[in-house]
């Protein structure tokens, strides 16, 4: 009898050491599993790190971005606004130098006039004369004025040109970066 428990002993020693066995090999895998899932989680959290980092930089781009346009709107503004009043001004010179024209066609039509009365009276005509020089002297300032203000006109087209190019190179980037977001 003694035998048969000792058998039975062995038996139930090696049923023990399998059952052992089992359990090392199914700790061994879950210990395995779990570093995996640990392992994907830390990556994982990284990427989402990686993102939220990034999604804060374009959003800053886009403050920034959103700042230059409207800076950008308002030069803009400023700029139409300075041209129509140098149009609006170039009008009301251009109508006084029309003005002044036709004093200078009624001037030489009055000289015309004078000069067939210079065999009357040489007085009359050199004050005429010293009323045509100074009619003169007005029209070249007001063509030196006209000169200046076109200066001006062109000047502030090519600012507002370039401005104009600028804003649309803006609002091509920030179309740019909002599609990519």
């Amino acid at each position: 009898m003694k035998a048969i428990l000792y058998s039975l002993l062995a038996i139930i020693v090696l049923g023990l050491c399998g059952v052992c066995v089992v359990q090392w090999q199914r700790e061994f895998l879950l210990n395995a599993k779990i570093k995996e899932l640990t392992d994907q989680l830390i990556a994982e959290n990284k990427l989402r790190i990686e993102f939220e980092e990034k999604a804060f930089r374009f959003e800053q781009e886009i403050a920034r971005i959103t700042q230059l346009r409207n800076e950008t709107e308002a030069a803009l503004l400023e700029a139409t606004e300075q041209v129509k009043l140098l149009t609006e001004d170039q009008t009301a010179r251009g109508y006084s130098i029309a003005v002044l024209m036709r004093e200078v066609v009624m001037t030489s039509r009055e000289l015309d006039s004078y000069k067939q009365l210079a065999g009357k009276g040489t007085d009359a005509l050199k004050d005429r004369n010293t009323e045509v020089t100074a009619q003169n002297a007005a029209i070249e300032k007001a063509n030196a004025s006209m000169r200046q203000l076109a200066s001006e006109r062109d000047d502030l087209i090519d600012k507002l040109n370039t401005r104009t190019r600028e804003f649309n190179e803006l609002v091509e980037k920030y179309n740019k970066l909002a599609k990519e977001r």
